[in-house]
């Protein structure tokens, strides 16, 4: 295999791996048979190695440039690069960046235009919205959230896209207020509550008032009712609903730029953290992301909430470039 291949033939786990190894061989140049341990799992399987070369090369793309930052080539891998011969090191470097930026456009474009055809009103990371819906009701978008108004002459109708929202239903019983999401209903009377997507569930925080919440799937009138202070989380894969309670006062503190979060997965926190930050955050450690979190964050400044976030796992934050942060024991 290649350094040129596909990037969906690359195991997921295997790219968190070699670039788990990047990080040792960057902060451990001179740590006594790392690099020879490193050749013996490159040896592995030829997804081994590939991974290890399509993740020098992301860094190549997105992290510095200059020789010393650079990261240690294992000796196999430097002579196949040699016997090849078919591109010199520019023109490597550059069908990399290609390579690259089209899996990320793939990845990230795709799915974001999808939203965007759909979504009458969205925002992007760093920013807070407020918008009010044709009935009076306030809404506020957290960053990189996306929300579809269908309301019709009987049912106010608005769909979550994608992201998290804030909302102020104004009461009237006449026509009901439905939130959608990919895993759930939320029938409101005069209400304000907050609704998440996570990317894996559909997370949903009663501030005050009165919910009825119905999965996706469930028999009709099968309905849980959310009392001030209830959180409910629908998990997409395996179609449970997990319930919880927080204080009240805590709920979308985002809108005044704090992150709350109780005895939520890390991976969910990093991806709310994520949200105020220009930068792509890598998480290296993929056995950390189930661990359970509960603190409070300062969004004001993400590098600042990420370090505070990791530091109690034994993690550290590095500032690769001004496009990624690499989240890593080492």
């Amino acid at each position: 295999m290649s350094v040129t291949d596909q990037p969906e033939q690359l195991d997921e786990q295997l790219l968190e791996e070699a670039m788990d190894w990047l990080m040792r061989l960057r902060n451990e140049p001179a740590a006594p048979d790392l690099l020879a341990v490193l050749q013996g799992w490159r040896a592995t399987s030829d997804r081994h190695a590939a991974a290890w070369d399509r993740i020098c090369l992301t860094w190549t793309v997105l992290g510095d440039r200059s020789p010393e930052a650079m990261p240690p080539i294992p000796h196999g891998a430097r002579q196949r690069r040699q016997r090849a011969g078919v591109l010199a090191p520019r023109r490597l470097a550059y069908a990399a960046a290609l390579m690259f930026c089209g899996t990320l456009m793939a990845a990230v474009f795709g799915p974001a235009l999808q939203v965007r055809l759909q979504a009458d009103v969205m925002t992007v990371a760093g920013e807070i919205r407020h918008v009010t819906l044709a009935d009076g009701s306030q809404v506020t978008l957290a960053p990189e959230t996306a929300l579809a108004d269908d309301f019709d002459g009987d049912v106010r109708h608005v769909r979550l896209l994608s992201g998290e929202a804030y909302f102020e239903v104004v009461r009237d019983p006449a026509h009901p207020f439905v939130l959608t999401t990919r895993d759930a209903a939320v029938r409101v009377l005069g209400t304000a509550f907050s609704v998440r997507d996570t990317g894996s569930a559909t997370r949903v925080e009663l501030a005050h008032g009165a919910v009825a919440l119905h999965m996706e799937g469930a028999p009709a009138g099968d309905e849980l009712t959310l009392a001030p202070g209830d959180v409910v989380t629908v998990e997409r894969a395996a179609r449970t609903i997990e319930r919880s309670h927080i204080d009240p006062a805590d709920i979308a503190l985002w809108r005044e730029g704090r992150l709350s979060v109780t005895d939520q997965a890390f991976a969910d926190v990093v991806s709310l953290i994520q949200r105020q930050h220009s930068a792509w955050i890598v998480v290296t450690q993929s056995e950390v992301s189930t661990r359970r979190v509960t603190g409070l964050y300062d969004l004001s400044d993400p590098d600042k909430a990420l370090s505070a976030l990791a530091a109690p796992f034994g993690l550290k934050v590095r500032a690769v470039s001004p496009f990624l942060r690499v989240i890593s024991a080492y």
